[in-house]
């Protein structure tokens, strides 16, 4: 009953040694049953990688599927890139008001400006 919290995640992807397969490690955070501290446990899965796309360190999404072997119960599923859309709206943007000779705020700037 332990795989029921893992319906739909985003986790990183560890080994793909074997053949359609995958090792996606799952970190999570859990508190300390006697010191009351969250503490990270991370458990490493097998999932089904059915046209061996994915590589190590990809960022990937496990979903639950019938078993496929032994082993395998997950279905490794792509995830789009984060907040591409937004910075992709921004730095035209900055760079317009840069050009004018306003200074955009900070944490704008930190954010969609990429470091030369």
């Amino acid at each position: 009953m332990e795989r029921m919290w893992l319906l739909s995640l985003s986790r990183r992807v560890v080994t793909t040694k074997a053949d359609r397969t995958v090792g996606v490690e799952v970190v999570r955070l859990a508190l300390h049953p006697k010191y009351k501290r969250r503490e990270r446990i991370k458990k490493k899965y097998q999932a089904h990688n059915p046209e061996n796309q994915f590589k190590v360190s990809d960022v990937v999404e496990l979903r639950s599927s019938r078993p496929i072997s032994k082993t395998k119960h997950f279905i490794v599923v792509p995830l789009p890139p984060r907040d591409t859309h937004r910075k992709s709206q921004l730095l035209p943007l900055l760079q317009s008001q840069q050009a004018d000779g306003d200074q955009p705020p900070p944490s704008l700037a930190s954010a969609a400006m990429p470091a030369e």
